[in-house]
């Protein structure tokens, strides 16, 4: 089986990608949808770990505010790395299940979004970034309406930059183009990578 990490900063075209990649039923698991079940339902394990780590302001009747925790977390960088903590051990251990659920396709996705910043490298076999212009990411963030541009600036700046992921990407997925477009580079990668795997076998 091969194990593709996909990543990319905010606004930058993995949604996009992992809904075609659904479409052509390729198995894909999704850090953020872990996430957001994580602060949807809250386990009394994350309220207990949020009050101790200094958010009870964010937890109302056992329902947490998000948009409070993201403001605390870009004001305050101890609470960010403590936030993070509990949350990459909670996405880790889902991901090895989704891997052991799938180990017999040929080829899965996974969509790590701080793939880079954690360096998770070596959990893959292929890593494919998407990447496009900050003009089009701040566009794309703010047609969301749940966040302002001085906290998508603020998000950019601290993911890591597209230099760095064209270095130590294996594939690059610009976003920038027509629907069309991303859809025919991310079958050129899966019919490469296949390719790679059929050599393998030989």
């Amino acid at each position: 089986m091969i194990v593709v990490g996909l990543t990319g900063g905010i606004a930058s075209g993995k949604s996009f990608v992992i809904e075609y990649l659904k479409r052509k039923k390729i198995p894909t698991h999704e850090s953020d949808l872990v996430v957001n079940k994580m602060y949807k339902k809250p386990s009394k394990d994350f309220l207990s770990y949020l009050k101790k780590n200094g958010f009870s302001n964010s937890i109302t009747d056992n329902k947490i505010n998000k948009k409070i925790i993201r403001d605390t977390v870009f004001k305050n960088k101890n609470k960010k790395i403590i936030l993070e903590k509990f949350i990459n051990k909670k996405t880790k251990s889902e991901r090895k299940i989704f891997i052991n659920k799938n180990r017999f396709k040929k080829i899965v996705f996974l969509d790590v979004p701080l793939l880079f910043e954690k360096k998770l490298d070596k959990e893959f076999d292929f890593i494919c970034s998407t990447i496009t212009s900050t003009a089009k990411r701040e566009k794309r963030a703010l047609a969301r309406g749940d966040i302002n541009k001085k906290i998508i600036r603020l998000i950019i700046k601290s993911q890591t930059n597209d230099k760095t992921r064209k270095s130590r990407s294996d594939y690059i997925i610009n976003t920038s183009g027509s629907k069309n477009k991303t859809y025919l580079q991310v079958d050129n990668i899966i019919y490469d990578i296949l390719s790679k795997l059929w050599e393998r076998s030989f």
